[in-house]
């Protein structure tokens, strides 16, 4: 974490905006899909599924991640919204201290608002290339109506939370927001999606995989981030175009895998 932070440093301080989005979406792919990579292992766990089972929980799972990736090529008017409202969804699952509802939404939706609060005109760009212009425009807007509400009912949940359960993780939360305003967009994004996001999930894994050995782990994990990593770049042609477009194909990367990722519980225990 610290040598990707002197490298991000590096880049900004040469003024290489180019540079700074290759590196922070590599940054959050690489640090990011590894909490997915073992659904298929933990679906076969939990739900104790043979082979034909798990073959069949395996075509679904992938079926609905080559649909989204499809979807950002003939729909991304409805894919974008999808991806922005599952997003907040997962990123507000990260609450397990609250059972209100309201400071779910607020708290999922945050992280998201405060980079439209700091970098709307970039966020912009970003959903430009990873949609249409127009689409874009409307998207911002949603940033514009949404943000105050938002942020303030999120800053009301903090509080109760850290009333009532301890002030380190909203404390460092508020800290993720304030970076996510301050700080580049993209560099912002990943590192809250590295530092906050994603170790309380990589913990879980452990936990539930503890009778994997640790080179077992790291082999799965790299294994099927970098498989996912090679299907994303054959399926979005601009993932290697550099700058802004290849942080665009990053996200449209993330949300096609987000929604297999997110919707697992659902098919196991509606199929299964």
């Amino acid at each position: 974490a610290i040598g990707l932070a002197l490298l991000l440093g590096a880049a900004s301080a040469n003024g290489d905006t180019g540079r700074i989005a290759v590196i922070a979406t590599l940054a959050f792919l690489l640090g990011g899909l590894p909490h997915g990579a073992f659904d298929l292992h933990l679906a076969a766990r939990s739900a104790q599924l043979g082979r034909a089972r798990l073959a069949l929980f395996t075509a679904i799972y992938v079926g609905l991640f080559a649909l989204m990736l499809i979807g950002w090529a003939i729909a991304p008017g409805l894919i974008l919204p999808l991806f922005l409202i599952s997003a907040s969804v997962h990123f507000g699952a990260d609450w397990p201290e609250t059972d209100e509802p309201l400071f779910r939404t607020a708290l999922g939706c945050a992280p998201i608002c405060a980079i439209g609060i700091g970098h709307l005109n970039e966020v912009g760009l970003i959903f430009e290339a990873m949609t249409t212009p127009a689409i874009a425009v409307w998207a911002t807007g949603l940033f514009i109506l949404a943000a105050p509400v938002t942020m303030l009912v999120a800053a009301a949940a903090l509080l109760a939370i850290a009333r009532d359960t301890g002030w380190q993780r909203p404390a460092v939360f508020a800290a993720m927001l304030a970076s996510l305003i301050v700080l580049p967009p993209l560099i912002g994004f990943a590192l809250f999606f590295c530092a906050f996001h994603t170790p309380q999930h990589l913990i879980a894994l452990r936990a539930e995989l503890a009778h994997w050995s640790k080179p077992r782990l790291i082999a799965a994990g790299a294994g099927m981030t970098g498989l996912a990593l090679v299907i994303g770049t054959m399926a979005l042609p601009t993932m290697m175009a550099g700058g802004l477009l290849t942080a665009a194909s990053g996200f449209q990367l993330l949300a096609a895998l987000a929604m297999p990722h997110q919707s697992m519980k659902l098919v196991l225990g509606r199929l299964f």
